[in-house]
């Protein structure tokens, strides 16, 4: 078995040496070093999956019961696949992107890295929430100093700010949670949660739910997602768009549907509602923007609210739905990320009204593009469909209504595949007459995308036979 410990050290062992890297100026890369990380990881994990997992234990304060707990729970691995793989993937953008401070850049990229993977392994609440500050203050940095000039410093306050809050109001949950139960243990938790008063419960929902929707987000706190993204460099959108928008998932199914369903199932309705509403503003104002990445981030909020009504259904359909959708979105998002800033590498804008004709000049960026949309847009076959048809179907067999959120996907047809005639066709601009192709290290980053999205397309059940709706 492969000791859990393994996938956050070798992260740690990448922090450390791009340290002595920096303080002896060695010769060895940044981009080697970080290289030579996240692939050892991904195979650690990969050989997990075969070998399985060892759990880790060891004891901080005793007296308060603060461990530092490694243990996978029912739908860690959906989660930890997203989290190891995707950011090694994004990295790639980073090595074209990112010139200046280099070194501090993946430092700061490898805490968000081993963060987020200790996150979705972490089983005591103390450690969970550690973990998590450290995620949005490694963020907090990528955007402040990587991301466009203009508007770094606004985007990164914006998004401090608003998942600072979140991170409160999730702390005075897992205090509640204390309180009553005696531990910071998930497990011990929830085999002592009919303890918890009825009025108590609800507090606690209520506090996870709003950081779930300031994380996921949804309508009304979801303006830091847009103007962070539009901001972020190439790398960091793809780290943002692609896992860190499924903590809010995560928490919402942890600490709220799997641990107290009977306190969703009070609210169900509601909370549906809020995500047909979320899904239709969502697509409504991605039909308005004229910058690419920006229309990405709109459509994420999107696919977040359908991931959110499934989540809400309380149906094995739907919940099940949810979490494939969870992983699709990661590894779709992160492809039409990397192809908006190759856009903007390529032509020096993004903005929809000023391209055009670059099918005749970008035929292999072409072929990526629509696969990309077409696999968002939920084509059978692709990644996609199967999460969405899902949760479709189980939020139908709660609240029938719910079909609504098909006059989001038509919406989002449009504003797509409108992108893509502005982006691919009518007329070849004069800028763009000496405009060449994606090179082979593009193509090769963006087919390892399209593996993942055609092999979850066709084969679902790889995904969904490795996670079951327990704690």
């Amino acid at each position: 078995m492969i000791q859990l410990t393994g996938l956050l050290v070798l992260p740690t062992v990448g922090i450390i040496a791009l340290i002595i890297k920096k303080v002896l100026h060695l010769g060895l890369t940044e981009e080697k070093i970080v290289t030579s990380v996240t692939i050892a990881t991904i195979a650690i994990f990969f050989l997990g999956l075969l070998l399985g997992f060892q759990s880790f234990s060891f004891p901080l304060i005793n007296s308060i019961g603060f461990s530092f707990t490694l243990q996978l729970n029912g739908i860690s691995i959906p989660f930890l696949l997203l989290a190891i793989v995707l950011p090694g993937l994004g990295l790639w953008s980073a090595y074209k992107e990112i010139k200046e401070n280099k070194t501090l850049f993946y430092i700061f990229y490898l805490f968000s890295y081993l963060s987020l993977i200790a996150v979705f392994m972490s089983s005591n609440l103390i450690s969970f929430f550690i973990f998590w500050e450290i995620i949005l203050i490694s963020f907090f940095f990528i955007i402040a100093f990587w991301g466009e000039k203009e508007t770094k410093r606004k985007a990164s306050m914006k998004f401090l700010i608003f998942t600072q809050f979140g991170s409160m109001l999730l702390l005075g949950a897992f205090i509640l949670l204390y309180v009553y139960t005696g531990s910071f243990n998930l497990n011990t938790i929830a085999s002592s949660i009919s303890l918890i008063p009825s009025q108590i419960q609800d507090v606690i929902f209520f506090f996870v739910l709003m950081a779930a929707i300031i994380k996921m987000p949804l309508f009304p706190l979801h303006s830091w997602l847009p103007d962070a993204h539009t901001s972020a460099p190439t790398a960091g959108s793809v780290l943002l768009a692609g896992v860190l928008l499924k903590l809010g998932a995560y928490v919402l199914i942890l600490f709220a549907v799997l641990l107290m369903p009977a306190v969703v199932r009070t609210f169900q309705i509601p909370l549906i509602i809020l995500g047909l509403f979320t899904i239709l503003y969502s697509t409504f104002a991605a039909s308005a923007q004229r910058d690419f990445k920006r229309l990405i981030a709109y459509s994420s909020i999107f696919y977040m609210a359908l991931v959110f009504i499934g989540i809400a259904s309380l149906n094995s359909l739907g919940e099940t739905g949810a979490i494939v959708l969870i992983v699709s979105h990661g590894f779709i998002v992160g492809m039409l990320f990397v192809l908006a800033g190759t856009l903007k590498e390529k032509t020096g804008t993004r903005d929809l009204d000023r391209l055009g004709g670059l099918m005749s000049k970008m035929p292999m960026y072409a072929f990526f593009l629509v696969l990309a949309v077409i696999a968002t847009l939920g084509v059978p076959g692709l990644s996609n469909f199967p999460g969405e048809l899902l949760v479709l179907l189980g939020a139908y067999a709660v609240y029938p209504m719910a079909l609504i959120a098909l006059a989001g996907v038509l919406i989002a047809t449009n504003y797509y595949l409108s992108a893509v005639k502005k982006i691919l066709f009518n007329s070849l601009k004069k800028a763009f007459i000496k405009m060449t192709d994606i090179s082979s290290f593009d193509a090769l980053q963006l087919s390892l995308f399209t593996i993942f999205i055609v092999v979850l397309g066709i084969m679902p059940s790889i995904l969904i036979n490795s996670f079951n709706l327990t704690i």
